[in-house]
């Protein structure tokens, strides 16, 4: 499987690491070294790409097309227009044409309506940021070795499209993705730190300084990945893990 994928990838800067060797990678400033975890779900979703577009290459260069006519407001709404779709809630509240991001994420709060989880009171956590180690690598690795991804720094969006992933059980496509990694780039200086079949782990740059702007990153994380919340009592607790802490983990059940 290995093999396969980093022949796909060939036209990245790419290693090959043998499981017995590996050892976290150390982050780089000036590029982001990518750990991607091999699973037969990702050499699926490459394999389709490469039957539709010719080359891995080629459908990475067709999205991009995509990804950079798309507005981040477009596409939460887009991801929440779907998560509404099969939900009893009014016609006219699932509209959200014209909306601003405020609005997207209130008709998208109808889902969890009353639930302590959107309690956006800034409250104080304990939780620790997460750490890659060779243990959670090891215990996720489907394989006898692994690949570790080197992309420019400008260039970090563009990896939900060289190693896709989602568009099922809740995961945005890896268009969707692409742009949203892109916004966080532009806005926290997000490096990437490793991929798997169902997880994403970014590091940010900077933080939010306040606890609206703090608010309003929990918001699109819980769009983003509803899962993120699964540590946290509530949305106001994970805006001030935010502000702490620099590593965000997005795992999708």
């Amino acid at each position: 499987m290995v093999e396969e994928l980093s022949n796909y990838l060939k036209e990245c800067d790419i290693k090959v690491v043998a499981a017995e060797d590996f050892t976290v990678p150390a982050i780089k400033e000036d590029k982001h070294s990518i750990l991607v975890l091999p699973s037969y779900n990702i050499l699926e979703m490459i394999e389709e790409a490469v039957d539709e577009e010719g080359s891995l290459a080629d459908y990475v260069h067709n999205q991009l097309e995509e990804v950079h006519g798309l507005p981040v407001e477009d596409v939460f709404r887009r991801i929440v227009k779907s998560r509404l779709l099969y939900t009893d809630i009014e016609a006219e509240l699932k509209s959200l044409e014209g909306k601003s991001f405020e609005g997207i994420y209130q008709a998208y709060s109808l889902i969890w309506e009353g639930d302590e989880l959107l309690n956006e009171q800034l409250s104080e956590t304990e939780t620790e940021s997460f750490l890659i180690s060779e243990k959670w690598v090891q215990d996720r690795l489907e394989d006898d070795a692994l690949i570790v991804l080197e992309l420019p720094i400008a260039s970090g969006y563009e990896a939900p499209l060289w190693v896709p992933m989602g568009g099922y059980n809740e995961c945005p496509l890896p268009v969707y993705q692409s742009v949203i990694v892109k916004h966080w780039q532009e806005a926290y200086g997000i490096k990437i730190l490793a991929v798997t079949e169902d997880t994403w782990i970014f590091q940010a740059g900077s933080r939010p300084k306040t606890h609206q702007e703090a608010l309003k990153l929990a918001q699109e994380h819980f769009i983003f990945c509803q899962y993120v919340l699964d540590e946290f009592p509530s949305l106001g607790h994970y805006a001030d893990y935010l502000m702490k802490q620099d590593v965000w983990y997005f795992w999708w059940d």
